[in-house]
């Protein structure tokens, strides 16, 4: 593990929104989570209990009061997880901010994110997906985020995402890369098979959304001039990745500096749709129906390798088991599109899939089964998210 202590910020805007509060006994947290429906009573009181029991105490690198991806095994704070267990706690908005900023405190001069922290060390051997401008506005919508979070998030979200668009994009035409799977959070997917450094559409479409919360951010604290280039920035991000990697039919991954597609089945070129109607209409309906074939929606969830896919593996972990953070972004950008019914039907199948199958790290994607850790937050979190905002039935 790398470790770069003498390049982290110590004099950020984070630094000064301190932690605010006590984490409460199991039953007042779990009455201050989102209420999910008589139906699904059972499963969310084994979410609460996943999560409850995974905070623990500030203590050496965990400045604030964390959840763990996990007890059991994955005892750390991944700089991606934190976001989806930030968004369920909407009952508790000082310990969302806690989990938004707990990764934030670590970061970097450059503007890099750590990969993970825990209290005895933090990793900068990778990066995580730019999903914290999504994740901060979806919280904004639902009134979790105040003046003082919205403040001091500007600066450290900034140099993030200028980090993306400096030290992981080949030249000013080119679009962002991954060096590796782990930095998109897909470790082994297909798309990673055979070509690194990758520019990825996945990649390119949560900057987009970033920079456009950091439009919005910078409006509501009276700056318009650094809006208006924010907003300059998204649009040409978008109009960049769909010159460059749409294809009439799907997105498509490509190596740096070639002109030659990545073939592959992977659900993570779809992650796109999470632009929602930011994406012209004929390229959102596209992906929509790709999406909702019976290439990736089973009763179980979206596998995240077409079942169809000579590479699909019912236990191959980022190869076609269902994942809760990529049905996430996805059941919120066919919403935010005006598909609520597709988006409706696959967190239906997701949300009924966890309460018979548990908070598992993934799942089987044809037989249902929880696969690997079997009490993970961040798929306790979403689920509590897809049920309470999502669920059709």
């Amino acid at each position: 593990m790398i470790e770069i202590e003498e390049e982290v910020v110590s004099d950020d805007p984070v630094h000064a929104l301190p932690s605010g509060g006590v984490v409460p006994g199991f039953s007042e947290f779990r009455d201050l989570l989102p209420d999910c429906g008589p139906e699904l009573e059972t499963a969310r009181d084994l979410a609460a209990y996943v999560l409850w029991s995974s905070i623990v105490e500030p203590s050496g690198y965990l400045g604030r009061p964390s959840i763990l991806m996990s007890k059991n095994w994955m005892t750390n704070l991944w700089s991606w997880d934190n976001c989806f267990n930030a968004m369920a706690l909407e009952g508790l908005p000082w310990l969302a901010a806690d989990q938004y900023f707990s990764i934030f405190d670590h970061q970097a001069k450059d503007g890099r994110l750590p990969d993970y922290i825990s209290d005895g060390f933090r990793s900068f051997s990778f990066v995580k997906p730019p999903i914290h401008g999504w994740a901060l506005q979806r919280m904004r919508e639902r009134g979790l985020v105040d003046e003082a979070w919205l403040a001091a998030s500007y600066e450290p979200l900034s140099r993030w995402t200028h980090w993306w668009l400096t030290e992981r994009s080949a030249s000013e035409n080119s679009l962002p890369h991954y060096y590796h799977g782990n930095d998109s959070g897909w470790d082994n997917s297909t798309v990673f098979e055979s070509a690194v450094p990758l520019e990825s559409p996945d990649l390119a479409a949560l900057l987009v959304l970033q920079m456009d919360t950091l439009a919005d951010i910078a409006t509501a604290l009276g700056d318009d001039r650094q809006s208006e280039e924010w907003n300059a920035r998204s649009q040409r991000m978008l109009d960049m990745l769909l010159d460059q990697l749409w294809r009439g039919d799907r997105f498509v991954a490509r190596r740096v500096g070639s002109t030659e597609d990545v073939e592959s089945s992977s659900l993570l070129t779809r992650i796109p749709v999470v632009l929602g109607s930011r994406l012209p209409t004929d390229v959102f309906q596209a992906l929509a129906e790709d999406i909702g074939s019976d290439e990736f929606l089973t009763a179980s969830g979206l596998a995240t390798e077409s079942i169809r896919s000579v590479a699909y593996e019912s236990d191959g972990y980022w190869r076609g088991p269902v994942w809760a953070p990529s049905t996430m972004l996805i059941v919120d950008g066919l919403a935010r599109g005006g598909n609520s019914d597709l988006s409706g039907r696959i967190a239906d199948a997701f949300c009924s899939n966890v309460a018979r199958s548990g908070m598992a790290e993934n799942f089987d994607a044809l037989s249902g089964r929880g696969l690997r850790d079997r009490a993970y937050s961040w798929t306790a979190s979403v689920f509590l998210t897809l049920a309470s905002q999502y669920r059709t039935s």
